[in-house]
């Protein structure tokens, strides 16, 4: 019997799957290498934040002053004294200004605070973390801080556009992350970033 064209490229097909097993239901990943695709590996928004770290300190947000900067009351021992009442100055991060009585309130700033109000309610526990230098010319603690769910507030103020990622020598255990998260928010045009 005379098979046609298309039947004789369809068995050497069949034959070329079954050689090379391609026919094969398991797919296999090479060592060391993620089966994600490289942009979801690599963006910023898919990066896990960092959780609390250990020997976080406890406190009590008592007040925010402004888009990076927070009042907060230790309730356990750690790098702030217990009980005593604390400014602190968020690390890594910068937000329009809207407290200097010498300058307007600029682009965004009002926004900002807000959106740190909703990140550390007042009244509410939040965990704090220092970097290398715990203090600022101003005599504010320079921490790390995260909230009552867990959310790493420094990191969610930049990648929602209310800051900026700024480096304060020597404190740089973040800066990295940081920077990668404005670089993201800045082309995806998020808050400040097309507001202003």
């Amino acid at each position: 019997m005379r098979r046609g064209p298309s039947s004789l490229i369809g068995a050497l097909l069949a034959g070329a799957l079954l050689v090379t097993g391609c026919g094969a239901t398991t797919d296999v990943v090479p060592p060391r290498q993620s089966a994600a695709p490289a942009s979801v590996v690599a963006t910023p928004a898919t990066v896990r934040p960092p959780a609390i770290p250990r020997g976080a300190q406890r406190v009590e947000v008592a007040w925010v002053s402004d888009g990076d900067t927070v009042a907060v009351r230790a309730l356990r021992r750690g790098v702030l004294a217990v009980g005593a009442l604390e400014s602190v100055r968020l690390l890594e991060i910068d937000t329009p200004e809207s407290k200097d009585p010498d300058l307007p309130v600029e682009c965004f700033a009002l926004r900002a605070t807000q959106a740190t109000e909703r990140l550390l309610p007042r009244g509410s526990v939040a965990w704090v973390v220092a970097d290398r230098e715990l203090r600022d010319r101003y005599d504010r603690a320079l921490l790390y801080v995260w909230n009552a769910d867990g959310v790493f507030v420094n990191l969610r103020l930049v990648r929602r556009g209310y800051a900026r990622a700024v480096l304060f020598r020597p404190n740089d255990r973040y800066i990295d992350l940081m920077r990668s998260a404005e670089a993201a928010a800045r082309r995806a045009g998020k808050g400040l970033w097309s507001a202003c």
